[in-house]
Parts: C-alpha cells; sequence; structure tokens
C-alpha cells in the first residue's frame, strides 16, 4: 500500500481546499480527524495499524462528507462516488483511491460493491478504518465544537472514550447506533464515559 501523502502536492492540497470547502480549521471535518486519530493511535499498536493506513484514515476523514452538496440524504454514496469517479483525484492510484473511497463513503451505513475487488487483506483494512471513522464521526454527530475527547484507554475487553460534552447522551447514543462494524472488525466493544 502507498502512503497517500507522498502523493499530495501544496498545489493538490490546496486546489482539494478550495473545490470541497476543507479550509476551516474548526469545521466538523476537522474534529473527525482529530477523534478519528486519537482512536486510531490507541489501536495502532494491538491491531498493527501503521502510518500509511493513519494517512488513508486521515483522507477518508477529511473527504467523507464531500458529497452533502449533491444529496445531504445520500452523501456518503456520493462521496464514495466522486472519489471513484472525478478526474480530480486522478493523482491516487488503486487500489488506494478504491479503499480512500470505500471508507469515506462508508461512514454511515454500507461500505459498498467495490469492496469485493479488493484483496482480503485491503477489505480488513478497508473494513477497520471505516469503523473508526464511523465511531469518529457519531461523536460529532451534536456538532458541538466544545465537546472534548479527554481520553482514549484500550482495555481488555472495550475500548473506553471519555469524554465531556453537554450533550453526552446524545454522543452516546449514536455512538451506539454506529459501533456495529467496529466490534465486529476488533472483536471489543466501546463504553463511553462522562468526564
Amino acid at each position: 500500500m502507498k502512503f497517500l501523502d507522498d502523493l499530495i502536492t501544496d498545489d493538490i492540497r490546496q486546489r482539494m481546499e478550495h473545490r470541497f470547502f476543507l479550509r476551516d480549521s474548526m469545521s466538523h471535518e476537522q474534529r473527525v480527524i482529530r477523534y478519528a486519530s486519537m482512536i486510531f493511535t490507541v489501536l495502532s499498536q494491538p491491531y498493527d495499524l501503521g502510518n500509511k493506513k493513519r494517512s488513508l484514515l486521515y483522507h477518508a476523514a477529511l473527504l467523507h462528507d464531500i458529497g452533502y452538496e449533491i444529496s445531504p440524504r445520500k452523501h456518503d454514496a456520493h462521496s464514495r462516488h466522486l472519489i471513484l469517479n472525478d478526474s480530480f483525484f486522478d493523482f491516487w492510484p488503486q487500489p488506494e483511491r478504491t479503499m480512500l473511497a470505500l471508507i469515506a463513503g462508508g461512514h454511515r451505513k454500507k461500505l459498498g460493491p467495490e469492496l469485493e475487488t479488493l484483496t482480503p487483506s485491503k477489505q480488513h483494512t478497508v473494513k477497520q478504518l471505516a469503523a473508526i471513522l464511523r465511531i469518529a464521526d457519531a461523536i460529532d454527530y451534536p456538532r458541538d465544537e466544545r465537546l472534548v475527547v479527554c481520553e482514549t484507554t484500550l482495555l481488555q475487553h472495550h475500548l473506553n472514550l471519555t469524554i465531556h460534552s453537554a450533550v453526552i447522551d446524545q454522543v452516546v447514543a449514536r455512538v451506539a447506533k454506529k459501533a456495529a462494524l467496529f466490534e465486529a472488525v476488533f472483536q471489543i466493544s466501546i463504553v463511553i464515559s462522562e468526564a
């Protein structure tokens, strides 16, 4: 698997930020990147997740909502379609482009039929990273800029997320709704504690 950061020049990064409105440092995308990174970090050693996978997750989190301008209700499918088919993304090679599209597009409900075109190892990577992205997106579901993930701790049978938020009940409910893939792939549950 190629390291995606090596394939993005400053020019491409600027054009991507401009085209998909990704400049706001306090945006939903940036918060999702932060939460996904925290979860990834605590899982990285026990689940053998390396920097190439971290880069793939970062870019999927950055681009996961680009389909929103086409259709809010089906933005996940449109995000997947744009990454797979828009010539803007031709700088990314295969199979990384397909993997990126599946992870970004799989942040809500399903991963997409292109998953079957990948090797079993790459399918597993897609499932792992999409599962992390789903949880990170669920944490930011209330769009509470004051929400803080204070601590992520991996225990024997679960991932514990300690969160400070005025809308903690909404976060708990949304994470529970989105946890099935995470629990299936990592074989652990998610527990949210209030800070």
